[in-house]
């Protein structure tokens, strides 16, 4: 246990230094992460070894990214990624397996190691590419959801792939990978239905319990058990532990509760992920890499050409736009990391020499280094492409965004009456947050748009387009809280006109200092009202 603390603490000491010099650089953190990892593993300082107990660490931050990840879509915009992304994948796979395996036989590799190349070469890094799609807000763009779509696929193929290497390396026959296959696709059908008696009849119970509403650390909690629950429940059942993760979360993007435990798994998220990122590093072996450079460069040029080539065609001739299809393909044009699964099984089985096992794993790791410089240009490429910004295409269209020109934080009962007092073409672009299941339910019975979550989150906010918002109307009555969520919408959305509620004239100054440009002074309002009321009392006297 000592161990793995101290591994832990060093593997987070380096990610920390290591990403700060990356952002400090203008890169992305997921670079420094990476490299922190190979800089004290056993390849150069030796500090941290791949143990079990890290890679479980790892393995879980993988599965509350993409659990997260998958609150952030719906069935009904999971089935908005197009048939044809999810065809894309499946062409994706069986030519970079093809192109891979032509390749290594090119080079001299004998059939089972180049079949075990192609098979890596396949997949791309489900966990790199949407972390780096939701840093950039690119997630619900045409190429991210491509992407994405492209990505699911490779998870699902991860298992046939795994089985595949499995009998390349002598140790199982087709009957047993047969029977693995028909037993994966049994306990997936039922652990899917597991998850939809869940989330259907469980969560929303559990959610809506008063308890859950007044303490949001049991909402943490909770995520983190759907997370890890649904992670092992895959794992258990043969499937790939993020891709469960991601079903749950799925599954629960679809509730009102989604905004609020996506926020709240949100820091642990983060810590996760960074380990997960580092714990990749740890294969890194700089030394082998420098003195075989040439190979290694030339591989993770080879990787990079082959995938980014074979995508944008595939993508191409299944009718994708140009500038969508050249995104996508940058976005994917690197190795992902379950690719580690297939070369240790490999390499147990002796199927890899030690030699072309350093190899690929360098090459992985090199092409998921470059991997945020490829999705940063992405966009760029989309435009030069096409015409203007990346455009949906008809068969790729999600569903409209929900409206936020006008925001309303807090659906009490000043809340309720600015919504109410909106003409009706204003309230059909303004959003409202609240935190209260029981207002989130009565904002829905009375037809308004509502995300539930904590206005003091960031992460809430930002999911709630605040930083698109013209106008943003804070109701709170807590003075305190109030303000702080002022100070957020400042600083996320500096065009936005600030409104906000003062109960107390002497607080009113402190809404304008955290960056209110209009403040709705309660007792100088009732102050206004009651003279009003006595001078038209007194009027209607004089008259009698």
């Amino acid at each position: 246990m000592h161990d793995v603390l101290v591994a832990t603490l060093v593997l987070l000491g380096a990610a920390l230094v290591l990403g700060a010099l990356a952002e400090r650089l203008r890169q992305t953190a997921v670079l420094g992460y990476l490299v922190a990892g190979t800089v004290v593993g056993p390849g150069v300082l030796g500090w941290v070894s791949p143990s079990g107990s890290i890679g479980a660490l790892a393995e879980l931050g993988a599965a509350t990214l993409l659990f997260s990840i998958g609150t952030e879509f719906s069935f009904q915009r999971l089935r908005s990624l197009g048939g044809r992304a999810f065809v894309t994948g499946v062409a994706q796979v069986c030519a970079t397996l093809a192109a891979g395996y032509a390749l290594a036989r090119m080079v001299g590799l004998d059939a089972k190691p180049a079949f075990i190349v192609g098979a890596m070469l396949s997949l791309s890094s489900t966990a790199v590419v949407a972390r780096l799609l939701v840093e950039r807000r690119e997630l619900d763009s045409a190429h991210g959801r491509l992407s994405m779509g492209v990505l699911l696929t490779q998870d699902l193929a991860v298992v046939p792939l795994v089985i595949a290497a499995t009998l390349a390396s002598g140790s199982g026959t087709a009957g047993d990978a047969a029977r693995t296959l028909a037993l994966t696709a049994g306990w997936a059908v039922l652990l899917a239905a597991g998850f939809l008696i869940l989330v259907r009849g469980v969560f929303p119970w559990f959610l809506n319990d008063r308890g859950m509403s007044r303490n949001r650390e049991l909402v943490a909690v909770f995520a983190v058990v759907c997370a890890v629950g649904s992670a092992l429940g895959a794992a258990a059942a043969g499937l790939s532990p993020a891709l469960g993760a991601f079903v749950a979360g799925v599954l629960l993007g679809g509730s009102p509760f989604a905004t609020q435990v996506r926020a709240e798994v949100a820091p642990l998220r983060t810590i996760l992920i960074t380990l997960f990122f580092a714990a990749v590093g740890l294969a890194g072996d700089p030394s082998w890499a420098w003195q075989n450079l040439g190979a290694s460069l030339l591989a993770i040029a080879a990787i990079i050409a082959v995938k980014a080539a074979l995508v944008f065609a595939i993508a191409r001739a299944l009718r994708h736009p140009a500038g969508t299809s050249a995104a996508a393909a940058l976005c994917l044009a690197q190795i992902g990391e379950f690719s580690f699964v297939i070369a240790e099984v490999a390499r147990a089985g002796g199927v890899l020499g030690a030699s072309l096992h350093h190899l690929v794993v360098t090459a992985t790791i090199g092409s998921l280094a470059i991997a945020p410089f490829l999705v940063r240009l992405a966009p760029r490429l989309a435009i030069r492409n096409g015409r203007g910004a990346p455009r949906r295409s008809r068969g790729d269209d999600a569903p409209t965004r929900e409206p936020g020109t006008i925001l309303i934080i807090g659906f009490g009962p000043a809340g309720q009456r600015a919504w109410a007092e909106l003409p009706e073409r204003r309230r059909a672009a303004t959003l409202v947050i609240e935190s209260n299941p029981s207002l989130v339910a009565m904002a829905t019975s009375m037809g308004a748009h509502v995300h539930l979550g904590n206005a003091g989150r960031p992460e809430v906010l930002e999911h709630a387009g605040v930083p698109n918002a013209r106008v943003v109307a804070v109701t709170m009555a807590d003075v305190d809280v109030a303000q702080h969520v002022v100070s957020l919408v400042r600083t996320l959305a500096p065009d936005a006109h600030v409104i906000v509620r003062s109960r107390y004239t002497a607080t009113a100054p402190d809404m304008v200092r955290a960056g209110a440009h209009r403040v709705i002074d309660e007792e100088a309002l009732v102050g206004d009202r009651l003279s009003l009321e006595i001078e038209t009392f007194l009027r209607q006297s004089a008259r009698d």
